[in-house]
């Protein structure tokens, strides 16, 4: 789940609204310049890789 802040209105949120919306709708949400992340999970902010001591 990913919280975001709308910035124009759809059919069930004013601009302003802040919501706890599913990843994958947040992500086209953002996309599509209707809203934007307001922390918390983001999308593709998985846990990177320590490739130290390879050798």
């Amino acid at each position: 789940m990913a919280k975001i802040r709308y910035l124009q209105r759809t059919h069930d949120s004013m601009p302003g609204d802040e919501k706890t919306v599913d990843d994958q709708c947040a992500r086209v949400l953002v996309l599509l310049g209707k809203a934007e992340y307001t922390g918390g999970k983001r999308a593709g902010s998985g846990k990177k890789k320590n490739n130290t001591g390879n050798g």
